[in-house]
């Protein structure tokens, strides 16, 4: 079968791979697409966001992973152990398990879990001669992982449900209410569907910010009351303008942006999720945090949130088609690569390959 294997970093390929052997309990899905993830493209550039994100340090990456974890498609075969009538099933793929045993696992943090086995990551898998994931003509899922889609939600739409729901993680990380004003920073595709999650959770008030102009014309079709360049006078006045002087109730920065741009826009009792860790120190004055204003990070998403996720697609509360700004063949997915690492140029929010 066809694959885009990441051989090794900035070494990425289309080759013919073996078609997995599955395992009892596992099933074989025909992938109909994919989405490209700025964390796909981090692999590429040789760093693990996973680890970063999630345990706080670089895990070096194993050689040959096939990467992609945004996937839906059609079950077509199926192991020891899984019901016949998945067969043919339209699913998309919560494309991790973790331990169920640790600490965090037992408390429902299972995003926090260490012993994660991730499709179209390295982590948590013993040595393979590949590591399997979404880019590819098939992929083998724990059945567990499979989700079916509802009638209502195309195969191209179901694709985002794993940003879908980093993005509903981010939002509740912040305990915003009907009304306030929300700063999104950085407008890819986890910021672009925040604008959506915020508005349906919370009749937010949505301000993004982004570099990119076309970025900035997605935002707006995608409901944002207000997008801007950073231009940091014009953004203070619009928020100001929005919340009736009172500042953000949250800020959500996607992108890794410095703390003293931003953070004093937030107003007293509001939350700033950094999305994005990074080991460049930063100033901090714990005087900006007073008024009981917290900072905290958010990575992956609890399992309910994706299914969150689910229920507000399937729903018509999230109208995701603005955010699919790019879509490419899987044979051409070395130029997809370039297009959505190269935004500025380009003005890709989410590349999307489909087979």
């Amino acid at each position: 079968m066809k694959a885009v294997v990441l051989r090794s970093a900035n070494d990425l390929a289309v080759l013919d791979v073996p078609l997995p052997i599955l395992k009892p309990g596992w099933a074989l899905v025909r992938v109909t697409h994919c989405g490209i993830c700025g964390s796909d493209i981090r692999y590429f550039r040789g760093d693990n966001p996973w680890a970063k994100q999630t345990l706080g340090r670089h895990i070096a990456n194993p050689k040959n992973i096939i990467l992609g974890h945004e996937i839906t498609g059609i079950v077509a075969e199926i192991g020891p152990g899984v019901p016949d009538n998945l067969i043919g099933k339209r699913v998309a793929v919560l494309a991790f398990g973790t331990c169920g045993v640790c600490v965090h696992c037992r408390r429902g943090e299972e995003h926090l879990c260490e012993r994660t086995q991730h499709l179209g990551h390295g982590a948590g898998w013993e040595d393979l001669d590949y590591y399997y994931g979404g880019m590819a003509e098939y992929v083998p899922v724990d059945h567990k992982w499979l989700v079916p889609l509802p009638d209502q939600v195309s195969n191209e739409a179901g694709a985002l449900l794993d940003p879908l729901g980093v993005a509903v993680h981010a939002v509740r990380k912040t305990n915003i209410q009907d009304g306030d004003t929300i700063l999104v920073v950085g407008g890819g595709a986890v910021g672009q569907l925040v604008i959506q999650v915020a508005k349906a959770i919370a009749n937010a008030q949505v301000v993004l910010v982004d570099l990119c102009k076309p970025v900035l014309e997605v935002a707006t079709r995608m409901g944002a009351d207000a997008a801007f360049t950073p231009d940091l006078r014009e953004l203070s006045e619009s928020v100001m303008g929005l919340s009736g002087g009172y500042g953000c109730r949250a800020i959500i920065d996607t992108v890794g942006a410095s703390l003293g741009d931003y953070l004093p826009l937030l107003a007293r009792g509001g939350t700033y999720v950094i999305m994005t860790v990074t080991d460049e120190l930063q100033k901090l004055h714990t005087i900006s945090l007073a008024g009981e204003r917290a900072l905290v990070s958010s990575c992956n998403f609890r399992f309910s949130e994706y299914y969150e996720g689910l229920s507000l697609l399937q729903g018509c509360k999230i109208k995701p088609a603005p955010v699919i700004t790019h879509r490419f063949h899987l044979s051409n997915a070395i130029e997809a690569f370039r297009t959505a690492e190269n935004k500025s140029e380009t003005g890709a929010v989410k590349v999307m390959l489909y087979t």
